[in-house]
């Protein structure tokens, strides 16, 4: 059982190597402010599962993967940031319904709690990638109705 675990670990670990990739790329693309800021929580974010995942790796046993997904390029790939929003909360979306495997599964006390958090961080960027998203769509179409937003 463990060793399919720490090959699920790992795949997420890839996948939130990527989305600190894709975060940092994304931040770098925005002026200063709350835009900007509010990527760079997101990275962090990332960063810190990428860091309970390697600690989950280890707690079985395992050894962390040293590679990262392409999902960076993948969001990066898009044109306009709604797009790349909406990319990144499926790829969060993603990331929360292998946790969900994971949690039914049997696991140290500290992997789980530490699993939840994770899941439970990711429901909210989703949310505020969803929300984000939208907004600027919203943006974007009441410019080019002839409104102002």
């Amino acid at each position: 059982m463990s060793d399919d675990q720490i090959a699920k670990l790992n795949e997420l670990l890839e996948a939130e190597r990527a989305g600190v990739r894709a975060l940092a790329a994304l931040a770098a693309e925005q002026p200063k402010g709350f835009l900007r800021n509010q990527f760079e929580k997101l990275g962090r974010d990332e960063a810190i599962s990428c860091a309970g995942l390697v600690l989950a790796v280890r707690r079985l046993g395992g050894r962390p993967s040293g590679a990262t997904g392409d999902f960076a390029e993948k969001v990066m790939a898009l044109e306009g940031l709604p797009a790349r929003l909406e990319l990144l909360a499926r790829g969060q979306a993603w990331v929360g319904k292998r946790l969900r495997l994971l949690l039914d599964g049997d696991l140290s006390d500290e992997s789980r709690r530490f699993l939840a958090e994770m899941l439970a961080v990711h429901v909210e960027n989703i949310d505020w990638c969803n929300r984000k998203a939208a907004e600027l769509r919203a943006r974007s179409n009441g410019a080019r109705v002839g409104g102002g937003v």
